[in-house]
């Protein structure tokens, strides 16, 4: 029967442990409709940054993993007749927003030809839309609604 090396083995049960304590910090847990109040609903996403440009403190143990420049992702909730007054002007991002309860409608315009607008209308549960980075957009609320909503920074493609 071979025999067992305890020193060694305990040494490697201890790596094996930490390393798995190390995998658990690496989990952030919350509820978007709380964590999002201080961010206009935006729970994950440049978090810092936006600490910094109101002067609030971060910190990023309670932050934790949903601070990231890669993905910001906003659990909206607004009120019926609810109305965007002001077109949010064309960003570096793409994005989603997928209808999570409600009823609620987004006008689309191109930046350079006001002219040119869609309207696109989320009334069933799971309904989605994205658009690109070069267009401008408003909604309202035709119901009280809840809304995903995640952007992202396209990657260049090698074929440019």
């Amino acid at each position: 029967m071979p025999k067992i090396n305890i020193s060694s083995w305990s040494s490697h049960w201890a790596t094996v442990r930490r390393h798995y304590i190390i995998m658990l910090q690496d989990i952030t847990t919350g509820n978007a409709r709380k964590d999002g109040q201080e961010f206009r609903f935006w729970f994950v996403g440049q978090l810092e940054e936006w600490c910094k440009a109101n002067n609030m403190h971060f910190d990023s143990r309670r932050f934790g993993l949903r601070n990231s420049s890669d993905i910001e992702i906003k659990w909206g909730i607004y009120r019926k007749n609810e109305v965007r007054n002001i077109w949010a002007p064309r960003s570096d991002k793409t994005a989603m927003s997928i209808l999570i309860s409600g009823d609620f409608t987004f006008e689309f315009r191109e930046a350079d030809d006001h002219a040119n607008c869609r309207e696109v209308r989320l009334k069933g549960r799971g309904d989605y839309v994205i658009w690109s980075e070069d267009v401008e957009h408003t909604w309202r609320m035709d119901e009280d609604s809840e809304i995903l909503t995640i952007r992202w920074t396209p990657k260049a493609s090698g074929n440019e």
